[in-house]
């Protein structure tokens, strides 16, 4: 072999190393980075079924769901609604179970059902229903029916569907939502805006007040102020409280409770009907978490909800301190099932 072609052949030895260790390289480098890759993906994957296995076992702390990405903090409430149920389930009376579909809400071109609960987000979603089925175009023409109209143009599944067959299709099928407050925030609320609102609603309910009041005996002794006469401002929140708890102890009657102050649970029956999405009210994320839910149902991108305000703590306090240690715990009793459901902490009297 001449010189020349010694050199040519060390020179293509050299090349085919070069590219063999090439080829290493950039083989290792990928495994390298898959290993990397791989090992942060199961780290993720370890921790979401932690918080999965987490959510299947207790309640799951509302600040921990906070800090989620919004689509598994919605369903990680969800699970942990399921959980609670687990443990309080309430069986339903045979009343229920005919008219706990009665009062959802229905709209059949969006696939959606939700269910309204007083006092807790019901004019922000009527507002969105609205839109949604087409009745209105603007946020404001909306909010000004609602204001004056309640829920006329939005369909109660019991003024279209009769057949129980129809009724549960729809319960199974469509997508379904609710939304919920702290319950005795959600009481005082109640107090507070019946004081300022609707006059015949307020005076029918101070009249109802006022025939409970003559002939209970719980007033005795209570701190329960003058209602001798129909003037509203005679009805004090301790007396408001001795007419929401009346039945107390006796869940079938508490079912013919006012929709305004009936506990959420015998309201919407959460855990009886699988919602697919809960909005907690009291969250910091609430507008996020609505925000996600407007996209869901493909709403109009310039829809957006008017921001809720529950009543603050220290407005809280100020009526529920008004109480008797008695009054308060018929009236935190009444809504157990909800704090338990719900993951609410229960309060304290004085705070």
């Amino acid at each position: 072999m001449t010189p020349a072609s010694k050199r040519f052949t060390g020179i293509t030895v050299l090349i085919s190393v070069l590219a063999a260790f090439s080829a290493l390289t950039v083989l290792y480098v990928s495994v390298t980075g898959w290993m990397v890759s791989a090992s942060t993906h199961r780290n993720w994957m370890y921790q979401a079924r932690s918080v999965q296995s987490m959510a299947t076992t207790v309640q799951v702390p509302g600040d921990l769901l906070d800090r989620m990405p919004v689509e598994q903090r919605l369903s990680l409430r969800r699970e942990t609604i399921k959980t609670a149920c687990q443990r309080v389930k309430p069986p339903l009376t045979a009343r229920e179970t005919m008219s706990m579909y009665r009062d959802l809400v229905v709209d059949d071109k969006q696939r959606l059902i939700w269910c309204p609960v007083r006092k807790s987000g019901t004019t922000s979603w009527r507002i969105v229903m609205l839109i949604l089925n087409g009745k209105f175009s603007s946020v404001s023409a909306a909010l000004d029916h609602v204001m004056h109209h309640d829920f006329q143009y939005i369909t109660r599944m019991r003024h279209k569907y009769r057949n129980r067959a129809d009724v549960e299709y729809r319960v199974k099928n469509y997508t379904k939502f609710m939304s919920y407050r702290e319950p005795l925030g959600r009481v005082v609320s109640d107090y507070r805006q019946i004081r300022m609102g609707d006059t015949a609603f307020r005076e029918k309910i101070c009249k109802a007040i006022v025939a409970y009041s003559s002939k209970s005996s719980m007033n005795k002794g209570q701190n329960t102020g003058k209602a001798e006469t129909n003037a509203w401002k005679n009805i004090s929140f301790p007396h408001f409280v001795n007419y929401v708890t009346r039945f107390h102890g006796n869940r079938g009657k508490s079912l013919d409770l006012n929709g305004h102050w009936k506990p959420t649970n015998l309201v919407c029956h959460p855990c009886h009907i699988d919602y697919d999405y809960y909005i907690d009210l009291e969250r910091p994320t609430v507008t996020d978490d609505s925000s996600f839910l407007l996209k869901v149902f493909a709403a109009p991108q310039w829809l957006k909800l008017p921001k809720e305000n529950p009543s603050g703590t220290k407005t809280k306090y100020t009526y529920l301190s008004q109480l008797s240690a008695t009054q308060f715990q018929r009236l935190l009793s009444l809504y157990d099932a909800d704090y338990e459901i719900f993951n609410y902490q229960r309060p304290n009297q004085n705070g």
